[in-house]
């Protein structure tokens, strides 16, 4: 009897350890299988991460760009507007607060009669010269053009050598839009390198666009800003790229130049003599030597002067010339100066 109970409780003894090793061995098969599926996640987890940060750098970049802001408020605006009509009409200037009010828009009563259409020109970019710049906005009104070329230097010399971008501009009217199309054809062709930090700065460009939205509305635009030495060459490439994209019924290419820095009046007459004989013979080589005592930008005005050529127009209208010390009636200072220049092709009889 002894001998039974004995076997017995081996038995149970037995059971219980084999139930307690397969339970054990339950408990790692779990572990194991948890720690595997684990694993697979946090795997799929990376993929993931992977694939979308991919995505992001598919994606149009101009998709992810929000609008530059306005380089002027709607009181600065109307103040550069309403000085600009008095200097153009020879007028007092009209009530700003009135103007900021009612939204009136400030144009030249007279604005200069021109015969042809304007396919280029030449404007400032330094807002003391603002009537100079309304002189052009304002007789380009009558054509409505539809798309805005405005190329400019980069002051600062940051990034690449010609930069484009995507994103629009803010202005105290509204938005002017980029033309997307053209500033994409610009990048695939590695004519440009998209660079909106540095774009969104640069004044040669932005300090024109509230100006643009007031008068040319419908205009939109595509920006390009040189290093202060992009070559000659550079400027033909850019053109072979960019010339058969305009339509001369509703494209314009505008150079953003200040010309002379720094000197006194006199010395910034002298200089400007000098220069308007580099434009007059259309000397590409000297013009690419002359640093910023005679203007900012070399291969700004060059594409200007190269793309009125292209079109057959030899021959320049010089709108104006003067100079931050003549505006201001101040011989003390150290002046800004400005020219305004307009290729016009003759309409076909």
């Amino acid at each position: 009897m002894r001998k039974k109970v004995k076997l017995l409780g081996f038995c149970l003894v037995l059971l219980l350890a084999f139930s307690f090793i397969y339970a054990l061995e339950e408990l790692e098969l779990i572990s194991r299988a948890s720690k595997q599926n684990a694993g697979h996640q946090n795997a799929s987890q990376q993929v993931q991460q992977e694939w979308l940060q991919h995505k992001d750098r598919k994606l149009p970049q101009n998709l992810q760009q929000p609008a530059h802001p306005s380089f002027l408020t709607q009181k600065e605006l109307y103040e550069v507007l309403a000085k600009s009509k008095a200097h153009l009409n020879s007028e007092e200037p009209s009530n700003l607060e009135e103007g900021v009010i009612t939204g009136e828009r400030v144009v030249p009563e007279k604005p200069r009669e021109l015969e042809g259409t304007i396919l280029a020109g030449v404007v400032p970019h330094h807002l003391v010269a603002g009537s100079l710049i309304v002189e052009v906005l304002a007789a380009l009104q009558p054509q409505e053009p539809e798309l805005l070329i405005i190329v400019g230097p980069n002051h600062n010399n940051l990034g690449g050598r010609i930069i484009t971008g995507f994103a629009d501009w803010q202005t105290p009217e509204g938005l002017v839009e980029t033309e997307e199309e053209i500033v994409r054809i610009l990048l695939e062709k590695k004519i440009a390198v998209q660079d909106e930090q540095v774009l969104c700065n640069e004044h040669s460009i932005g300090s024109l666009l509230p100006l643009i939205k007031h008068y040319l509305p419908q205009a939109k635009v595509v920006p390009l800003i040189f290093h202060h030495d992009v070559t000659l060459e550079e400027v033909d490439k850019l053109l072979a790229v960019l010339a058969p994209l305009l339509a001369e019924d509703n494209s314009v290419l505008l150079a953003s130049v200040d010309f002379s820095h720094y000197l006194t009046r006199k010395e910034a007459e002298e200089k400007d003599s000098f220069t308007l004989k580099v434009m007059n013979n259309f000397d590409y080589p000297t013009l690419f030597h002359l640093g910023n005592d005679y203007l900012d930008s070399p291969a700004a005005l060059a594409t200007v002067f190269r793309y009125g050529q292209r079109k057959g127009i030899h021959e320049f209208q010089l709108l104006a010339n003067t100079n931050s010390g003549v505006i201001l009636q101040n011989d003390y200072i150290e002046t800004t100066s400005y020219f305004t220049v307009l290729f016009i092709k003759a309409d076909q009889s």
